[in-house]
């Protein structure tokens, strides 16, 4: 081994898969087994069914995400029993807006979380065990012989507790003698066969915090290494490598916690490793939150809430540098990778649990992120995730199979180029407010990569703040259940050279759908192949143009077998009705002032659009003046009010509106549109800017 790498065996972490099982007595500390195999005295083992103990955390009614709003459970409630079989189970418990309060609870767990929405998309929701619940000072049972009593009765509506109840022993062998093991820690409850197991968490963080401090880099040898908390970096430069992604495998499948934790820092790479989480693919609703009594999302399963039952491969926050290389990361609950902080403008950084409380984040934040070579599969939440203001994000040439999101982006200078994308949504770009003078945060180039759709699969979204978008030379195939590409708020957006394959294959669901749903402005669609292999779909659109959308240049497209090639339109789904219509920008007079300006239901937002709708019409759709139009002399995006002008008599709360631009500045041109049911289909108020002209259909 080279004189800069720490070898982490050296340190004490064995890597070693044997287990064995053995007898205790309760009270006791020595562990009569069937056989010592590996076992050596000064190691961490793990030993079950001997220690049922239960451990929680309070949630304040705001903002549950965040550290401040959080405190560890204390004598709040009793806690008691778990069924020896289950060995671990998380249960979350709500209170809610009621006189007197009342509350619910669920069970974090696939066999609880059953329930599934099928329309518009399949995905699971989380679904409660017991609601409408009196407080009071009686034992209550949850589920898996866990009961729960109130000492506190005051709670307030939209807190939250969470809190697991386990059977097992974190220790270490103090001493071996023929098969027996003696134990730091006695045994709470008897056992005849407790399962032993290694457990490598503090050598391998004792390992690190060494390769950090002598400023060397940690090598893992082969070996699967359990883990319970992660492994944290606070303000380091390392390297840290396996011996091969097939051969190291650090284990989070049984715990809840990321694998590595990283806080600041100038350049940390992590090579050839495996990371293992404990809940795959649409076992748990993890892409899917509940709404507390008093309005804010709660993820029971999401990487900011470890304390709960998630479980990532990375969380990091204000690291300057950051390369992950021949990784195989698999199982886990949350995000895959999460990414976090601050931007070259000084933003506040967007910090939660755990790395609140560490000021210095505040003053760094990430100027690139490579992912390279990645196999990310069977996955809760996003492969990749980049929830803040960093630059330079890069995923190059990862495979993705079975996750639920493939990336969440909203990075400056994201480069997504070469990945293969299976059984999963294709991804979103996405951004902050855009701020005259500054770069905004979400610029991209997305080229040749590989989106092939499944039974459960979405497509890639360009959504709010999302700015400078290139997506180019991709393959988008089989999406028969939803669309392939969304550009649902952003703006100067380039679409070219792509196939969109919207031909049903294998078993997957056959849906309504489109190859581009354009639904913002500042928009080229060129050079692209829309089709369906075989017999025309009915269910499917080529394109659709939002009527609100301005500055759209599309050309030079070839679109095939589709029931109509190119309408205009926004693509909304009716719940009622099961199906999608294509809706004029509709929306409603929700209250007026006394000055004459109005409040409306919100309207899309207009991405980099100094001053939105200025100049725009109103069309009423009901009310005394339906079927007339007004002319907007003033919209304020914050508040949603409009002014119109003065010769325009304001309207009355309730009425109804479709909104459409005094130009649209369409150019729609040397486009072929074949054997489609109906080639072109345009409902516009007002054809003003609109060059429809040397395209080849079939009509």
């Amino acid at each position: 081994m080279k004189k800069e790498w720490i070898n982490a065996a050296d340190v004490g972490a064995s890597g070693s898969e044997f287990e064995t099982r053995g007898e205790i007595k309760a009270g006791s500390r020595e562990l009569r087994v069937e056989e010592i195999g590996d076992f050596q005295p000064g190691q961490w083992v793990t030993l079950s069914g001997v220690h049922l103990h239960h451990y929680g955390t309070v949630y304040n009614e705001r903002e549950p995400y965040y550290a401040r709003n959080q405190k560890p459970l204390e004598d709040e409630v009793e806690l008691r029993g778990l069924d020896p079989s289950v060995g671990w189970q998380t249960f979350v418990i709500h209170f809610d807006a009621t006189t007197p309060v009342t509350w619910r609870w669920m069970a974090v767990d696939p066999r609880y979380q059953t329930r599934t929405l099928h329309e518009p998309i399949l995905r699971r929701v989380w679904c409660w065990q017991g609601e409408g619940l009196p407080l009071n000072e009686e034992w209550f049972r949850l589920a898996d012989g866990v009961e729960i009593r109130f000492r506190k009765l005051d709670w307030l509506p939209g807190q939250s507790l969470a809190f697991h109840a386990r059977n097992r022993l974190l220790t270490r062998i103090a001493g071996i003698s023929d098969r027996t093991l003696t134990l730091e820690d006695a045994a709470s409850g008897a056992c005849e066969e407790a399962l032993l197991r290694h457990h490598d968490e503090a050598a391998l963080q004792a390992a690190l915090d060494r390769a950090v401090s002598e400023r060397r880099n940690l090598m893992i040898p082969s070996g699967r290494y359990r883990l319970s908390r992660g492994l944290w970096l606070r303000n380091a430069s390392v390297q840290i490598s396996g011996s091969h992604r097939d051969h190291t495998v650090l284990d989070m499948s049984e715990d809840h916690s990321a694998v590595f934790w990283i806080a600041g820092g100038g350049e940390i790479a992590i090579r050839n490793l495996a990371m293992v989480g404990h809940s795959g693919f649409l076992e748990l609703p993890s892409y899917t939150h509940f709404a507390t009594a008093t309005g804010f999302p709660f993820w029971p399963t999401a990487n900011q809430q470890m304390e709960i039952k998630g479980c990532s491969a990375v969380n990091a926050v204000g690291t300057e540098h950051l390369i992950f290389e021949d990784l195989k990361v698999s199982r886990m609950a949350s995000e895959a990778f999460y990414l976090h902080g601050g931007d070259r403008y000084g933003t506040p950084p967007y910090i939660q649990a755990p790395h609140e409380g560490m000021p210095e984040l505040h003053e760094q934040y990430t100027r690139s992120c490579v992912y390279h070579r990645c196999h990310v599969s069977d996955c809760g939440f996003n492969a990749f995730n980049n929830n803040d203001h960093a630059e330079n994000t890069s995923i190059l040439h990862c495979h993705v199979e079975r996750a639920t999101n493939f990336c969440e982006e909203a990075s400056r200078f994201t480069r997504i180029i070469g990945n293969y994308v299976k059984e999963g949504t294709a991804g979103g770009i996405h951004g902050g407010k855009v701020v005259p003078g500054k770069v905004g945060s979400a610029q991209a180039i997305i080229s040749d990569n590989v989106f092939e759709a499944g039974a459960f699969s979405g497509g890639l979204g360009i959504n709010r703040g999302a700015t400078q978008v290139i997506v180019s030379n991709n393959l988008f195939v089989g999406y028969s259940k939803e669309s392939a590409l969304f550009i649902l708020g952003g703006r100067r957006v380039i679409v070219s050279g792509n196939h969109f394959d919207l031909s049903r294959v294998d078993d997957n669901p056959d849906r309504e759908r489109c190859g581009i749903c354009i639904e913002a402005s500042n928009v080229t669609i060129s050079d692209n192949q829309i089709y369906v292999r075989g017999e025309t779909s009915e269910k499917v659109t080529g394109i659709h143009l939002a009527d609100d959308a301005v500055n759209v240049h599309l050309h030079d497209n070839l679109i095939e077998h589709c029931g109509v090639g190119l309408r205009s339109g926004r693509r909304i789904y009716f719940p009622q009705e099961r199906t999608f219509r294509f809706c004029h920008t509709e929306g409603e007079v929700e209250a007026v002032s006394s000055n004459g300006s109005f409040k409306v239901s919100r309207l899309p937002q207009r991405c980099d659009d100094p001053r939105p709708y200025l100049g725009w019409h109103l069309h009423w759709q009901s009310g005394p003046r339906a079927g007339e139009s007004s002319t907007i002399a003033a919209f304020d995006g914050e508040t949603h009010e409009i002014r119109l002008k003065e010769s325009e008599p304001a309207p009355e709360t309730g009425w109804r509106f479709a909104i459409y631009p005094p130009s649209a500045n369409w150019q729609i041109h040397h486009n072929t549109i074949t054997q489609c049911t109906r080639a072109i289909e345009m409902d516009l108020f007002s054809f003003k800017g609109v060059t429809i002209s040397d395209n080849l259909t079939d009509e």
